[in-house]
């Protein structure tokens, strides 16, 4: 990809298409505005040529700060690549400033992935990235939308987000009312829904097998009634339940 510097009018910037940035705050873009003004700009944003205009790749709140200032132009790269590469770079690029939220990661992850068909693996190498770390984010667009609304908000963490993924679907919205409103940190919602999925699994086993085990225990009453002197014993556990029958020789 050839790559050169130049000064570009800011009405022949337009945003780029495949953006993972999703929200803009207007307090953070001041914020950059007011620190171009004192210092300038201190890295050029990148575009590429899109007809008579140039689209960008990377530096969407730098441009939108130097919008805000009234600058006519801004200093730019100017890189020659495909759609492709353009939603990668501007993926990276958010990515290692850490400017994107988990959402708005996963997301583009999952465009580039579709685009470029790419595997888990795959992506993960190109972004320096553990193949888990990516399994991760990806596995927060399962959640419903008022959770991934919640993690782009930042109402709840991405590690929040994650121990929510252990909750049955039916208690999922009780749980998450409960995290937020009593304002559990990541240690105790981990906490709490461990301790409330092991109860449902508990209850679901004992459900489950409990024609199988009122059968054998009928069974060892019949040996009981037969003249065998014998004892019976249930213990549940979370994943499984034991029975011993003793029977004396």
């Amino acid at each position: 990809m050839k790559k050169e510097i130049v000064k570009i009018k800011l009405n022949k910037i337009i945003p780029n298409r495949n953006q993972p940035r999703l929200d803009f705050y207007d307090e953070s873009i001041k914020g950059l505005a007011e620190s171009i003004r004192q210092n300038g700009l201190l890295q050029p944003v990148t575009v590429r040529k899109n007809g008579d205009k140039f689209e960008l790749i990377a530096g969407e709140r730098r441009y939108r700060a130097c919008l805000l200032n009234g600058a006519s132009d801004i200093e730019a790269i100017i890189m020659d690549s495909t759609d492709d590469e353009s939603a990668n770079l501007a993926l990276v690029e958010n990515l290692q400033r850490e400017d994107l939220n988990a959402i708005e990661q996963a997301m583009a992850m999952r465009r580039i992935m579709a685009s470029e068909n790419l595997t888990q693996n795959q992506l993960a190498e190109r972004l320096g990235y553990r193949q888990s770390t990516v399994a991760n984010k990806l596995r927060l667009l399962k959640l419903p939308e008022y959770i991934k609304q919640a993690i782009s908000h930042g109402t709840i963490t991405e590690r929040h987000a994650r121990a929510l993924l252990n909750v049955p679907e039916d208690k999922l919205e009780e749980v998450y009312l409960t995290i937020t409103n009593r304002q559990y940190n990541v240690s105790k919602t981990e906490e709490y829904i461990r301790e409330l999925t092991q109860k449902h699994h508990s209850k679901g086993v004992s459900n489950n097998l409990k024609i199988g085990v009122n059968t054998i225990k009928e069974a060892y009453e019949l040996c009981r009634r037969s003249g065998i002197d014998a004892d019976f014993q249930v213990s549940e556990y979370d994943d499984n339940v034991k029975i011993v029958i003793r029977m004396k020789k």
